[in-house]
């Protein structure tokens, strides 16, 4: 087990590197106190691995199908367009739009649990939604770019 303290694009992640498993390609990475079960490229199994398979988290609301799993990866986050922050800590509980959908000014987008408590995150331009960074059940930081207006 080992920890990390990762910055990717300004954005401070708290990385855990429970498991490897040294007869395939996978990893336990814990990134701000969610589980993944990630891939790593680059290094060669040593037996046949299994199929690939992501933990979903218990707490998240309306898990989601295999289909649309959380991603092993961090999504890059784009520089163009308008980015929404996280004002606060917390967990994402529900994700109100889609990419492509318009928006106006001061609409609800997403609603973060913060300190007990349900706050929604309101649009600060209107535009359309060229990027959705989080998912449903991730914890985000305060300053964490959670959506992108264009």
């Amino acid at each position: 087990m080992k920890d990390y303290k990762l910055t990717i694009h300004g954005q401070e992640f708290n990385v855990r590197v429970e498991n490897i498993n040294d007869a395939s390609t996978e990893a336990t990475v814990v990134v701000n106190g969610v589980e993944y079960k990630v891939g790593i490229e680059g290094v060669k199994p040593t037996k046949v691995s299994k199929p690939h398979v992501t933990r979903i988290p218990e707490n998240a609301p309306n898990n989601p199908t295999p289909s649309t799993a959380i991603p092993s990866k961090p999504a890059a986050v784009s520089t163009s367009g308008t980015r929404v922050p996280c004002p606060l800590p917390g967990t994402v509980l529900s994700i109100k739009v889609a990419v492509g959908d318009t928006v106006s000014a001061g609409q609800t987008l997403m609603v973060l649990e913060a300190m007990k408590m349900e706050n929604n995150i309101d649009a600060t331009t209107s535009g359309i939604v060229k990027e959705i960074c989080v998912q449903t059940g991730a914890s985000v930081m305060e300053g964490d770019t959670l959506i992108i207006i264009g």
